[in-house]
């Protein structure tokens, strides 16, 4: 095992989600930020230029932290398609181009990379089905929530049943955005009035993409009191979260899992 040299402990850079019983779910915060990197303190993403080596010690603590073996934790890489893996065994190699995961495997931890995207997880308790989902603008704009949550219909969970919770993402007063993508928006059939304003001084649009996220989520069947709203921006916390609008695209990234514990466990 490798010996950690963070400054964090995992245990200190993880906040819980709490929106099911029965599941694990949480987000990660950046641990012990430094302002003259973007990487600090805590990140286990792997495709945004941060060293494999400390990318690795991250992984290792987050892994002791949840008691789960390595090769148990599946971080997929994202590319902001909608497409969602449905696991039923481990993946023997990465998953490339995925932004969504599905599963119903007992004591696997999947999750998502975020810095300013909408993170949202999943989970039909009773027919024992979790998810987790990147829905950055692209993907909540081409309805990569509603591909998921057919995903996990098709594998035995019911939409009534499903609760979900968004991690930390960047809040309405932040995302600002050009008018081609109200524009895509539009184009794929939802009401973005609804979640969209332009501003009155700098005449920019700027989307609520959680109240976006949620509206979908509404669309699929899910109950409005079954969904738990994200509690912080990133853009406005980026000593305590990692955001791409203030950090740049090379800097770390939130992850958000969730994992489906073991009957013999609860």
């Amino acid at each position: 095992m490798m010996t950690p040299s963070l400054s964090t402990s995992a245990i200190d850079a993880i906040e819980p989600l709490d929106f099911a019983d029965g599941i694990i779910a949480l987000s990660t915060t950046r641990g012990d930020a430094r302002s003259d990197d973007p990487y600090s303190d805590f990140n286990i993403c792997h495709y945004t230029d941060d060293t494999a080596c400390h990318v690795e010690q991250c992984r290792q603590w987050f892994c002791d932290a949840l008691g789960v073996g390595r090769e148990r934790l599946i971080v997929p890489r994202q590319t902001h398609s909608t497409n969602v893996a449905t696991l039923t065994t481990l993946p023997d190699c990465e998953l490339t181009d995925t932004d969504a995961i599905v599963t119903t495997m007992e004591d696997v931890v999947i999750g998502v990379n975020t810095a300013d995207c909408v993170p949202i997880l999943l989970a039909d308790t009773d027919a024992r089905v979790i998810a987790a989902v990147h829905a950055g603008w692209k993907g909540a704009a081409h309805h990569i929530i509603a591909n998921t949550v057919d995903a996990m219909t098709y594998a035995g969970a019911k939409a009534e049943r499903i609760k979900a919770a968004m991690g930390p993402c960047i809040c309405f007063d932040c995302f600002e955005v050009g008018d081609e993508v109200v524009e895509q928006f539009r184009l794929n059939r939802h009401d973005i009035d609804r979640n969209s304003q332009r501003h009155p001084i700098t005449m920019k649009y700027h989307i609520d993409l959680p109240g976006v996220c949620r509206d979908e989520l509404i669309a699929c069947g899910i109950s409005p009191i079954s969904i738990k709203m994200p509690k912080d921006c990133t853009r406005c916390n980026p000593h305590r979260y990692f955001s791409a609008r203030r950090l740049g695209i090379k800097s770390g990234r939130i992850f958000t899992a969730i994992a489906l514990p073991s009957v013999k466990k609860l």
